[in-house]
């Protein structure tokens, strides 16, 4: 099981700023971990973070599952 820290920027609902960081432990998630955080950015940005459901950023979508739960944590805490 592979992790990434995921920390958005929201500016009236909306994601102005995200910041991904990947701790791969492999090789090969070394490679999707830093595809998907050099793409996320043009997916989300602008986006209402409650219309945001990443499905595949540059050819990863593991590691998009991970951002989606991330974003689960990350909505649960904004409305609080």
């Amino acid at each position: 099981m592979e992790k990434i820290s995921v920390t958005l920027t929201l500016e009236g609902g909306v994601v102005t700023e995200v910041n991904v960081t990947g701790d791969p432990q492999a090789r090969e998630t070394e490679q999707y971990q830093g595809a998907f955080i050099d793409g996320i950015a043009e997916e989300v940005v602008g986006v209402a973070i409650d219309d945001l459901n990443v499905s595949r950023v540059a050819g990863s979508s593991l590691t998009s599952g991970g951002f989606n739960s991330a974003l689960d944590a990350i909505k649960e805490q904004a409305t609080v």
